[in-house]
């Protein structure tokens, strides 16, 4: 049965509604009125949700927000606010518990307490109009207004990375008019993907009797390989990979990188209609799946946090892969 995808946590790649949060105090602690999305003077916009009895908000969250606040201090490229999104244990996820956590984690920026109509049921607006999957909960928005990031935890280096202006005077790549962006990857995912070059398609049996049961899992069955499992993460040789099923040359090896994920990384395909994208909520995510498009072979993902001038990052099944 398909999910609705209204069931789904998260509202990435859509437009960003205003927070909806009316109880607010200032970096300094003092109590604001009026603050929200148009207030926050960012270029990007970090907003952090939590609640006070969430072992994984004080474990993992907090500690994420405050690297990420400590690497744009005094920048106006990013802008925080962080928000206790109640939706149960309302006596114990108070207000006055939002304040003590500004102060416990010395975060000088805007503290919210949205509560919502405060009992079960009836709790958050920011989380109903974000649809969070729960605490802790990071968003982020873009120049545009967009949300491009909506999941339970950050890689907070990686998203530093991301988020960092270039430096002064020095120029970075753009993208050509052949150069495939997010925005294309977007548009492949809604419009659908182009003809390829040719078709392989064989049943499962016959697949069986190609590849081996590792291979069969991750490329056949929409598997993962173990982060870090493969040597080629580590491989910058010359040369081109191609799909373990069907031999389809994929990507050349001048567009891999080393993106310390743990599987290997390019920043563009061979060639369009090579590779096909589609829309996957499984796992409680939203995310792109990368396939071989004239077998179908599941290879991995593609993320908007790559480095220019394309910005993307195909996070590539080692095992879905030949070296030739």
């Amino acid at each position: 049965m398909q999910q609705n995808d209204a069931q789904l946590p998260g509202i990435i790649n859509q437009p960003a509604p205003d927070l909806g949060v009316t109880h607010w105090i200032n970096a300094a602690g003092e109590p604001m009125q009026g603050y929200g999305l148009e207030q926050m003077p960012g270029v990007y916009k970090v907003i952090f949700c939590f609640q006070d009895a969430c072992p994984g908000c004080h474990i993992t969250g907090f500690p994420a927000l405050a690297k990420l606040v400590e690497a744009f201090k005094g920048s106006r490229l990013v802008s925080f606010a962080a928000v206790q999104t109640v939706f149960e244990d309302f006596e114990a996820n108070t207000f006055d518990r939002a304040a003590a956590n500004q102060l416990k984690y010395v975060l000088p920026i805007p503290f919210g307490h949205d509560a919502g109509q405060g009992r079960e049921g009836a709790g958050s607006v920011l989380m109903e109009r974000y649809r969070n999957g729960g605490t802790p909960w990071f968003i982020v928005i873009d120049p545009e207004g967009t949300v491009i990031y909506n999941h339970f935890s950050v890689d907070a280096e990686r998203l530093i990375a991301q988020l960092k202006r270039p430096a002064p005077g020095v120029p970075q790549p753009a993208p050509d008019a052949n150069t495939l962006t997010w925005r294309g990857v977007m548009a492949l995912t809604r419009e659908g993907n182009p003809a390829p070059p040719r078709r392989l398609e064989l049943d499962a049996a016959q697949w069986h009797e190609r590849l081996t049961a590792e291979q069969f899992r991750v490329t056949r069955e929409q598997g993962t390989e173990r982060a870090h499992s493969s040597a080629m993460c580590a491989l910058f040789e010359p040369g081109r990979y191609g799909c373990v099923c069907c031999g389809t040359e994929l990507f050349d090896a001048s567009s891999k990188f080393a993106s310390k994920s743990g599987w290997p990384s390019f920043t563009q395909a061979l060639a369009p209609g090579l590779v096909a994208y589609h829309d996957d909520s499984s796992h409680g995510m939203t995310r792109v799946e990368t396939t071989c498009n004239v077998c179908d072979a599941h290879l991995g993902h593609v993320f908007p946090d790559g480095p220019a001038p394309s910005g993307l990052r195909y996070c590539m099944n080692a095992i879905a892969l030949v070296k030739t």
